[in-house]
């Protein structure tokens, strides 16, 4: 069996524009454990798996910015829960397929991508065409559902993953509680991604395309229709195959159902650069921008509404430490909310991750 423990913290004030100027501490502390099931009773490939989070201080980015998306990406109600627990079976001659079963986050293995991975900012973690969807969201942080998901290995560098997921995840009227309900008017959501993962230039290519199969209403007349979508994306390193490569870009573009939704398109662009110093411990500095598009649907149906909303992030990830790593972070949000009546924000913030070493016994 192996322990893992993670504690972020975030601190981050909005200096300009948004709802109004103010500061907040956020923290979530992250604990996990793996139990190897072929080790201890001998059955090949299985593994059981549990994961819980504990947040503090969310509301910063309805409080004060006003953004559609989350200055930060731990921003959640005051509250402890199960993000994921189930099990999984790696199966193959090399165990290079995988099947998990339980309560499961899409995008521990959906709409992944490294080099985003290094912005604080929620939208750079699973595209907004796709995090706003469901009565309850998708199944993401911090409320998941319960799914089923399938990673094949359909040829050399090359995944199909597919999954379905309970349509609602937990319980819209009890959003600080793990809650697992099954109804047949949930539906479900079915997601599938095409992968090809490489050491090239082009690390990870990436198309998705997902749908709900109980429909949504329409936000601007009666009736309603099945919200469904699609992703691309591009994960690359810059310069030569023989080469130290620290320059690395992602590149993202998704669309939803444009009656059912706020926003229907999304254009997510990141380029980082990752170097170690003398002494070894990683450094990572990237800038990242997210615009996405307002619906006409939602701009027929409420009042006030631009036609976009953008958010820009530059950042700095250091590694004091084996177990610490410091984030300062500056954000500009461009028309928070897709609401005329506010001004663009300025927001700035500092991180501070705290990793537990691994305990296995």
């Amino acid at each position: 069996m192996a322990f893992d423990a993670s504690y972020t913290s975030d601190f981050f004030s909005n200096r300009r524009g948004g709802l109004e100027r103010g500061e907040r501490h956020l923290a979530d502390l992250t604990v996990s454990a793996t139990l190897d099931m072929e080790e201890l009773w001998n059955v090949r490939g299985l593994t059981l798996f549990v994961s819980g989070q504990s947040n503090d201080g969310g509301g910063f980015s309805d409080r004060f910015v006003g953004d559609s998306f989350a200055v930060s990406n731990i921003d959640a109600p005051t509250a402890s829960r199960f993000l994921e627990v189930g099990a999984k079976w790696g199966f193959g001659e090399d165990g290079e397929h995988g099947l998990r079963v339980g309560l499961l986050d899409l995008n521990a293995e959906f709409d992944v991508s490294d080099p985003r991975a290094l912005y604080i900012n929620s939208v750079f973690g699973i595209g907004q065409d796709l995090s706003q969807t469901g009565e309850n969201g998708p199944s993401i942080f911090p409320t998941t559902a319960l799914g089923v998901s399938l990673n094949l290995q359909v040829a050399p560098q090359w995944h199909w993953l597919n999954a379905a997921f309970d349509g609602v995840a937990g319980d819209p009227n009890h959003p600080k509680s793990t809650t697992v309900q099954l109804h047949r008017h949930d539906g479900l959501l079915l997601i599938s991604e095409l992968q090809r993962l490489t050491e090239g230039r082009v690390e990870k290519l990436a198309f998705g395309v997902w749908g709900y199969t109980q429909a949504a209403a329409h936000l601007t007349a009666e009736g309603s229709a099945h919200n469904h979508g699609w992703y691309v994306s591009a994960d690359s390193r810059l310069g030569a195959l023989d080469e130290v490569r620290p320059w690395r870009t992602s590149l993202r573009i998704g669309q939803a159902e444009e009656v059912v939704s706020d926003h229907d398109w999304s254009v997510i662009a990141a380029l980082n650069y990752d170097v170690s110093r003398p002494i070894g411990r990683e450094q990572s500095f990237g800038v990242a921008a997210a615009w996405i598009k307002t619906s006409s649907a939602l701009r027929e149906s409420a009042e006030d509404v631009d036609d976009y909303e953008t958010a820009v992030e530059l950042t700095w990830r250091a590694a004091v430490t084996d177990w610490l790593t410091l984030q300062p972070d500056v954000q500009y949000i461009i028309h928070p909310g897709s609401q005329r009546a506010l001004r663009n924000a300025v927001v700035v913030g500092l991180r501070f991750d705290i990793i537990a070493p691994t305990f296995s016994w």
